[in-house]
């Protein structure tokens, strides 16, 4: 039985309407008529500030397509990544680990496989898959024209560089996960009683079959499966451990996309020029700028036309920006949440294993379940982020709207029910200062890790802390200030014995699967949860189940995903707290973008229509 798997596709806008359900009224998923058609197409639409993306009477605040008519004119594309902090510009999808350098590489990247209605992998990539359930493989083919920058073809033996790398036992990133462990020989290779991976079969140098322990439906989103290909012959001298720091992948990196560097400044920006062995359409620009800005001055950069094109702009300012007279904005529904993240136990660097931790401060489910409670998220969208974030109902997403459970019940805010709780279960007050000790009746000190960035991130930590005061939990600020994001994520990572709570986001793959982020031995599950249930129910996710006579067995699958949402939701293994609207701001001379799912976008396509930027007022 082989590709073309019947996938799930009617549930997409059935879900997609019950967005409401849980949240407010005024966001919706993607227009089914702009984002999705029967024959996985998309249509086009002239952009006009005055039509939406819409579904029944649930609006996104702005188009998802922007498309407009005229001749470019080459020109420099000029885009703004809004941090205060430096990046760390780290070209190598193996070794990435945060938003900031997967945006900076995507001009590079192109789109080396392609994700369908539901982001389960399709035709129409640089590279494309065969699937056979009963042999249990999946098989890359390559474009036969896609060439690195410097004129090397790209190869299987890119690909099997990229899965050698991952498995390698001097490997420092986070994605030898369970899906990764999942190829046949991956464990022996890993381990150094193998020299190879057995499960890797070269067929020719454009297809590479790979073989699976078991075959599951997340193969078919590219569980196991690499989403990019890394040159080989560039990198492969180079020792994995001095690989994240070497100039071949900070000052030099190679590309098989449209676009490839030509100039870095080290956590301040890159410069991008087309890639010339590219073998799709010809870039319109002749050059990609991409500059950090500050949120502080991200406003008037737009209104100056510093800046072509904003992506993920923070909505906290949208009041500021959203009439100027020289933009246009694009919005969708996004692949992030946010959450508030418990620390359950540690991660065995040795055994790479989570460990849980029954002592932990936080290990006891009610107290959770009252943080939760206490939490307003429904202000914090309103006041915070403009109602440009949506009160989280669980941890799968709206993006993912087939999977998603919008039905479920969320911890809306109720401060009274979360005093119930704390009160019966043993957490009150007992020396009379306002504040809620243990039921044994030590002081409960609660420290809460939040990172630095914008002006929002102090008040809204604070609001969280007041939040959860008013019931009478005592949390404060761990250290007393917030933390840069880098030494954020290295202290949350490590374990840091400090932290009891900590607030952060993830931004979800196409993937929906959730053992990358909170199975057993999955590096990113930072809280360091793990349960004999939590195991069984990521794997009944996982399970051939899942796969009727004829492809996937809907049923199963969705009910899989639900139970799973319970479960977490149940347990309080984090505390969702909002989903986003992602805005893309567009100075009005860029001629495309489009945040549909299913598009025909690339970056390549990206077009000027006149020599200088529109200045706002």
């Amino acid at each position: 039985m082989k590709k073309n798997w019947k996938i799930i596709t009617s549930l997409l806008l059935v879900l997609v309407l019950a967005l409401t359900a849980c949240g407010k009224k005024e966001v919706s998923g993607p227009n089914d008529e702009e984002a999705v058609v029967d024959d996985g197409e998309t249509t086009t639409q002239t952009e006009d500030k005055d039509e939406v993306a819409s579904v029944g009477d649930i609006k996104l605040p702005h188009p998802s397509l922007i498309k407009k008519d005229g001749e470019t004119v080459g020109g420099t594309l000029n885009v703004g990544l809004v941090t205060d902090t430096p990046f760390e510009g780290i070209f190598n999808t193996f070794l990435y680990s945060n938003n900031a350098d997967s945006l900076l590489a995507s001009p590079m990247k192109g789109s080396f496989t392609k994700g369908g209605a539901n982001s389960e992998i399709v035709d129409g990539g640089y590279c494309n898959f065969e699937f056979d359930k009963e042999a249990k493989t999946a098989t890359y083919k390559i474009h036969k024209d896609l060439t690195w920058s410097d004129g090397v073809p790209v190869t299987v033996d890119d690909i099997i560089f990229v899965y050698e790398s991952i498995a390698h036992k001097d490997y420092p990133g986070v994605r030898f996960d369970t899906n990764y462990r999942n190829v046949v020989g991956i464990e022996e290779y890993h381990n150094g009683t193998a020299d190879s991976i057995s499960g890797l079969k070269k067929i020719d140098d454009k297809t590479l079959e790979v073989s699976f322990k078991e075959f599951y439906p997340g193969i078919l989103w590219g569980a196991g499966l690499t989403y990019n290909a890394e040159p080989a012959h560039y990198l492969k001298d180079i020792p994995l451990k001095e690989m994240e720091a070497h100039e071949k992948v900070r000052v030099k990196p190679l590309s098989c996309g449209p676009f490839v560097v030509s100039n870095i400044v080290p956590g301040e920006s890159v410069e991008y020029i087309p890639n010339p062995h590219w073998f799709g359409e010809e870039p319109k620009v002749e050059k990609i700028v991409y500059k950090r800005t500050s949120q502080d001055t991200v406003v008037e950069a737009l209104k100056s036309g510093t800046f072509d094109v904003i992506e993920d702009i923070n909505v906290n300012s949208y009041p500021e920006y959203k009439d100027l007279s020289n933009i246009t904005l694009a919005s969708n529904i996004g692949r992030s949440y946010g959450y508030i993240g418990f620390k359950h136990g540690k991660w065995d660097v040795e055994a790479k294993t989570v460990v849980p931790d029954p002592t932990k401060k936080l290990s006891d489910v009610k107290l959770r379940q009252a943080i939760a409670y206490a939490m307003n998220n429904e202000e914090i969208a309103e006041v915070f982020y403009n109602d440009l974030r949506i009160p989280a109902n669980a941890l799968i997403t709206p993006f993912h709207a087939t999977f998603w459970n919008a039905a479920q019940e969320r911890y809306a805010y109720n401060p009274e029910k979360a005093m119930q709780i704390l009160d019966e279960a043993g957490y009150v007050d007992v020396d009379g200062d306002g504040m809620r000790e243990l039921p044994n009746g030590d002081k409960l000190k609660i420290n809460f890790l939040s990172m630095s960035g914008g002006d929002i991130a102090e008040p809204l930590a604070q609001f969280y802390i007041q939040c959860w005061k008013d019931v009478g939990l005592d949390v404060e600020l761990q250290n007393g200030r917030l933390i840069e994001m880098n030494a954020f994520y290295d202290m949350v990572e490590d374990d840091n014995e400090d932290i009891d709570l900590y607030m952060a986001a993830w931004s979800v793959g196409s993937n929906p699967e959730p053992s990358g982020l909170y199975g057993r031995e999955a590096l990113f599950n930072y809280s360091r949860y793990a349960s004999e249930e939590n195991d069984k129910l990521i794997a009944a996710i996982s399970s051939e189940k899942a796969f009727g006579e004829d492809g996937i067995d809907n049923d199963y699958l969705v009910k899989a995903y639900h139970d799973w949402q319970k479960y977490v939701h149940d347990q309080v293994v984090v505390a969702p707290t909002h989903y986003r609207v992602t805005l893309t701001a567009l100075n009005n001379r860029v001629n495309y973008w489009d945040l549909n799912k299913i598009n025909e976008w690339g970056w390549e396509k990206v077009g000027l229509l006149s020599d200088t930027p529109e200045k706002g007022n």
